[in-house]
């Protein structure tokens, strides 16, 4: 049986032989091993940059012919890029990822793999020049660094980098300080930037520029009803100003922040009151006079005086002595106000504005010495008036203004600038009693002067709070309101106010969209520009 079996074994073996037939043909290939240069071991950048990689690549079959291979730039395994040059605005957060660059063989598919430590910073949380404009109708946001030489602005980026685009018709931009310093970040979030356009009261995070909700119904009704109780249906936000009343560091090395944010909407007043430790507390005013009548207030609200209060000993302060009086205007009376825990006082009874809207006003150099700007069709008119002293209203027609004027009142003189949309104006208050206007000798330089011809417009300005420099937010794209094209043509002019004349001292040319609105972007709040960090 032994040998019956050994046999099979040896027909099997043989058959399995006669049923492989060695060809002979092997197809052997050389591999091509890439060399890659010019691709650092790591890269720190800035959020929403331009990250420029431009490999050298060598093969050692194919040399230095690229185009027999494929391409792919990859973060976080999400490929941002197909080409061998890598160009990309960078939308991630900030962190650290690992950038993977993958170069493939078209023929072999054999592939070659460069990696890199990518570190993002939020470069927006810096002191910086902060824009909002819009392309195509929608509003977008652009920035500019200022805490490093030769930085260049990160143009329209907001809305690339997020689902939901930033808004529509932007009105107002806006920043407040409390809600957006270290101490409150770290409890609640920062919302420090604020924007009024079509879909309400937008906030954005200080520090990263991203959406942080809206100051809405569900906004004030998460801190509980409001008495009187607002019309909601009524809200829509024309107006927010701010007063910082407190920022002092005590000699225990703490910080006590308090500020006051004020809305007006449907003709009420929300006033939020933001404390460094505290959830924010709501106060809602429409107030209806002995005789019955309800308020429609301007978009217009101030505290009627303050002066920085000295530092004593080691006790570091930053805030504000105030009045603790606001003024208003209530466009149905004509008639200017104080108002003071909820109770509104006439500033002068013997005066009135039938049919005027008030726009602008500040308190002054002086304690208690107010400025306004009203408008009624479109013609614009001054006033003056002291809560402190004497209550007298002096007014005077401002020709040279406009209802979309800018204005900023100077800290420690009698000076207020606006701007019209072909020039900036230096105007002295006092001469508002005198009964004289500003004209054309209170111009301190025009667009003419700043090298634009006659399509372009002022849109916006802002006064940096050490008052030396001045940016202007110009546009260029004439009778085109919506922003259409590829190209930019908003332009951000930095000027020095020192001296007799103002100077240029830098010139971005199409760095944003149409009608921007522009701020000086502030890490931290400082009187009289002293750097404080919270």
């Amino acid at each position: 049986m032994k040998t019956i079996k050994y046999l099979l074994g040896l027909l099997l073996l043989a058959t399995l032989s006669a049923c492989y037939e060695d060809k002979g043909n092997y197809d052997y290939h050389e591999i091509d091993e890439v060399a890659v240069k010019g691709i650092p071991e790591s890269v720190e950048i800035d959020r929403f940059s331009k990250l420029e990689i431009n490999p050298d690549i060598s093969g050692s079959i194919f040399g230095n012919d690229t185009s027999k291979y494929t391409y792919e730039w990859k973060i976080a395994d999400k490929v941002i890029s197909t080409r061998k040059d890598l160009d990309y605005e960078v939308g991630v957060a900030q962190g650290s990822y690992t950038l993977l660059f993958t170069i493939t063989e078209k023929d072999t598919k054999v592939k070659t793999f460069v990696t890199t430590k990518l570190i993002v910073n939020y470069s927006t949380s810096s002191d910086g020049i902060l824009v909002v404009s819009s392309k195509d109708g929608k509003a977008d946001l652009s920035y500019l660094r200022l805490d490093i030489p030769n930085a260049k602005f990160m143009t329209m980026f907001y809305n690339k980098n997020h689902d939901e685009p930033l808004g529509t018709h932007p009105r107002q931009l806006h920043q407040t300080f409390v809600d957006g310093a270290f101490a409150y970040v770290r409890r609640y979030g920062g919302y420090g930037i604020k924007l009024i356009c079509d879909e309400g009261l937008v906030q954005l995070s200080n520090v990263t520029l991203d959406y942080m909700g809206k100051i809405d119904k569900n906004f004030f009704l998460s801190y509980g009803e409001l008495y009187p109780v607002p019309d909601y249906s009524s809200y829509v936000p024309e107006y927010m100003n701010n007063i910082v009343f407190q920022w002092r560091r005590t000699p225990y090395g703490s910080i006590m922040n308090d500020e006051y944010l004020y809305v007006i909407a449907g003709g009420g007043i929300y006033v939020i009151s933001y404390e460094r430790a505290k959830k924010p507390e709501i106060f809602y005013s429409n107030y209806v006079g002995g005789e019955g009548q309800k308020c429609k207030f301007s978009p217009m609200m101030f505290v009627t005086g303050r002066k920085p209060t000295p530092n004593k000993g080691k006790n570091l302060n930053a805030g504000w002595t105030t009045t603790d009086m606001e003024c208003v205007f209530d466009e149905n009376q004509g008639v200017f106000y104080t108002f003071s825990s909820g109770e509104l006082t006439a500033v002068d009874p013997d005066v009135s504005f039938p049919g005027y809207k008030a726009f602008y006003g500040e308190d002054t150099y002086q304690m208690g010495f107010c400025f306004a700007a009203m408008e009624k069709e479109g013609k614009v008119r001054f006033a003056t008036f002291n809560t402190e002293s004497q209550n007298h209203i002096a007014s005077v027609d401002a020709t040279e203004a406009s209802p979309s004027s800018r204005f900023f009142m100077l800290r420690n003189s009698p000076y207020v600038y606006f701007n019209t949309t072909k020039g900036i104006y230096k105007y002295n208050i006092l001469n508002v009693a005198s009964g004289i206007a500003p004209n054309t000798s209170d111009r301190i330089i025009s667009l003419e002067e700043l090298g634009y011809s006659k399509e372009a417009v002022i849109s916006d300005i802002c006064l940096h709070r050490n008052e030396k420099k001045m940016v202007i937010a110009v546009s260029r794209y004439g009778d085109d309101t919506q922003g259409k094209g590829d190209e930019l043509k908003g332009d951000i002019v930095e000027v020095s106010l020192e001296g007799a004349k103002p100077k240029v001292l830098n010139k971005y040319t199409g760095v944003c969209g149409v009608k921007p609105l522009v701020i000086y972007k502030y890490r931290t709040f400082g009187r009289n520009d002293e750097y404080l960090v919270d």
